[in-house]
C-alpha cells in the first residue's frame, strides 16, 4: 500500500474524534485534590492500646464530571450533567462509588432560571458554601462540625431563579420514591428546601433552610421531622475576605415524644487574606455547641482552629499547607477531618498537618 496513504489514514483516525469533539456540546471538567496529612490523636483507641500519631492520604471532594447543552431556540436550553467521586487516595481502602453520585441532573433553561431533576445539593448546602468560605472536606475541613446535615439529595426536584439586581432563590422538593418501601400508610421521607442569596460587589449574604418530613434523615419514624437552619455572611476588605456560617439543626426522632431528639447550635468564622503575588493565607475557627435533648447531654460540643498558606503555582493549580486542631468538651467525639475514630475515648482532642496540591481541570 502506499505509505502516503497509510499515513493520511492514521492521521485522519486522529483528526476526526478531534473535529468531533470541537464540534460537541460536551465539556468535561473536574477537581483533583491531594492531601498528605500527619495526624495526632493521642487519647484515640481504648485501654492497652495507643495510636498516637500516623500519616495518611485523602482524595478530599476530588470529582470528574460531563456536562452539554443544546439551544433550543426561544432563549430556551436543555442541559444536563454527571458528575462522579474521584477517590483515588482513601488511606487503605477506596469507598464505593458509582458514576453520577455526586451533582448529576437533566433540565430546561431560559430567562426563567432552570428547571431540573436528579441528585443534587440542597439549596440550603449552596448557602453553606457561598459564607463558609474555607474547606469542606478533607483533612482541614469543617463540614462535620458546621452542618452536619449537608446533603446531596436523591430524587430531587429543583428550581433555581436567575439573578435579579443580586439577589436569587432556589427550591428543591423530592419525589416520595422512598415510599414504596415502607409499610406504614402516609409515610413519605420527602425532603424540602430553599435558599435565599445576595451578591453584589464586595457582600454576600445567604439564608437556606431544609425539612425532611418523617425524618427522612433516619427513615424509621412517621410524623417526625428534621429542620436545618443556615444564615451567613461576607465581606472583602481589600485583600481580606471574612465570612461568618450560623447553623442550627433539630432532629426530631419520634415527634419529640420519645428518644433521640437534639437540637445543636453551630457557627463559623473563615478569613482568606491575600498576599504579594499569587500567596495567600487562610485562618478559621469553628464552634459546635453541646448537643441538646435526650441523644445529647452536657459538654459534648467541639471546637476547632485552622491556619494555612497557599501558593497559586496557576490559575488551575493550587500548592497549601494547612495546620487544624479539635479540641472537644469534656464529652465531646469530634476530630480532624471528621475522621471516624473507633474506641476514641470522649473529650480528647486531635490535630493534623496537611500538604495539599490542588487542580482543576
Amino acid at each position: 500500500m502506499n505509505k502516503k496513504l497509510i499515513a493520511a489514514a492514521i492521521a485522519g483516525a486522529f483528526v476526526a474524534p478531534a473535529a468531533f469533539a470541537q464540534n460537541s456540546s460536551v465539556q468535561v471538567y473536574g477537581t483533583l485534590k491531594a492531601e498528605y496529612g500527619f495526624v495526632s490523636m493521642p487519647d484515640h483507641g481504648t485501654a492497652g492500646t495507643s495510636f498516637k500519631n500516623w500519616d495518611g492520604l485523602n482524595s478530599g471532594s476530588s470529582n470528574i464530571g460531563f456536562k452539554g447543552e443544546e439551544k433550543l431556540g426561544g432563549g430556551m436550553s436543555a442541559f444536563f450533567q454527571c458528575e462522579s467521586d474521584m477517590r483515588f487516595l482513601s488511606g487503605a481502602t477506596v469507598a464505593a462509588g458509582s458514576l453520577c453520585d455526586r451533582n448529576s441532573a437533566l433540565g430546561l433553561k431560559g430567562g426563567f432560571g432552570s428547571v431540573f431533576v436528579g441528585r443534587w445539593d440542597s439549596p440550603e448546602k449552596l448557602a453553606v458554601g457561598r459564607t463558609r468560605l474555607l474547606e469542606d472536606t478533607g483533612w482541614t475541613g469543617v463540614t462535620h462540625m458546621l452542618f452536619p446535615e449537608s446533603n446531596r439529595v436523591l430524587n430531587s426536584i429543583n428550581y433555581h431563579s436567575p439573578n435579579f439586581n443580586g439577589f436569587s432563590v432556589a427550591v428543591q422538593t423530592t419525589s416520595t420514591n422512598g415510599a414504596s418501601n415502607q409499610t406504614a400508610e402516609g409515610k413519605k421521607g420527602r425532603s424540602n428546601s430553599f435558599n435565599v442569596l445576595y451578591g453584589q460587589g464586595p457582600l454576600n449574604v445567604a439564608l437556606g433552610y431544609t425539612k425532611q418530613d418523617d425524618n427522612a434523615a433516619s427513615g424509621t419514624i412517621d410524623g417526625a421531622k428534621d429542620t436545618s437552619t443556615s444564615l451567613g455572611a461576607s465581606y472583602k476588605f481589600g485583600p481580606a475576605t471574612v465570612g461568618l456560617t450560623f447553623n442550627q439543626t433539630k432532629v426530631d426522632a419520634d415527634g419529640g415524644v420519645l428518644g433521640d431528639n437534639f437540637k445543636r447550635n453551630a457557627w463559623n468564622l473563615g478569613v482568606i487574606y491575600d498576599l504579594s503575588g499569587a500567596n495567600y493565607v487562610w485562618g478559621g475557627y469553628t464552634e459546635a455547641g453541646d448537643i441538646k435533648g435526650t441523644a445529647g447531654g452536657a459538654d459534648t460540643g467541639g471546637k476547632e482552629w485552622q491556619l494555612g498558606f497557599g501558593h497559586k503555582l496557576s490559575k488551575r493549580t493550587e500548592a497549601r499547607i494547612g495546620y487544624a486542631r479539635v479540641s472537644n468538651d469534656q464529652n465531646g467525639d469530634y476530630t480532624v477531618g471528621g475522621t471516624a475514630a473507633t474506641g476514641m475515648r470522649l473529650g480528647s482532642s486531635s490535630s493534623v498537618v496537611a500538604l495539599q496540591l490542588f487542580h482543576k481541570f
